[in-house]
């Protein structure tokens, strides 16, 4: 049930925020009353933290994976690009992202996991601008973390921006334009 329940926040929180979710939207979500709910996550600080968690063990693997691949950096960061264009296109945008716009919110020990979640996800995108500077095939200024940085959210943007016009069409367009302006020919 626990499982469920997570399933059932991660969706309400990528549509509306961590602030937006209440017990009552989870227990109606897997049809329990809410005091049910409370047996199996004891509050937001519980939820947010096992959200974080999640994410981690569901993209973390899917961005390493993009890593591990034998294509040149600018064909990775467009691997990474299409796991959030499915995201945008799945109604599931970035948890992380989700989560993060109540940061003041959160306790500071899910602040804390927040931000090493970030840095995880930023790490495996900086190896990606690292090969790609080390092949030359990507021209960018600074460091690649901080390039990383700047590409994280870029996609993070991508998708709030194309959901809020409703054309989730562009997301690809952008993304394409953002890697082809770092790429060298």
């Amino acid at each position: 049930m626990k499982e469920k329940l997570l399933e059932a926040a991660e969706e309400i929180v990528q549509n509306r925020g961590l602030n937006g979710l209440t017990f009552q939207d989870l227990a109606n979500a897997v049809g329990l009353r809410k005091p049910s709910v409370f047996h199996h996550i004891k509050n937001k600080e519980e939820l947010a933290s096992a959200l974080i968690k999640r994410c981690g063990t569901k993209h973390g693997p899917e961005y390493a994976t993009v890593v591990e691949l034998d294509l040149r950096a600018p064909d990775k960061l467009r691997r990474v690009a299409e796991i959030f264009e499915r995201g945008l296109k799945q109604g599931r945008p970035c948890l992380l992202n989700a989560i993060g716009s109540g940061f003041e919110s959160l306790s500071p020990e899910a602040a804390q996991q927040l931000s090493e979640a970030a840095s995880g996800a930023i790490g495996r995108f900086a190896e990606i601008f690292a090969q790609g500077r080390k092949e030359g095939s990507l021209d960018f200024e600074g460091t690649p973390t901080h390039a990383a940085m700047s590409f994280f959210a870029m996609l993070q943007g991508l998708q709030t921006l194309c959901r809020a016009k409703g054309d989730t069409r562009a997301f690809k367009k952008a993304a394409t334009s953002f890697i082809d302006s770092i790429e060298t020919r």
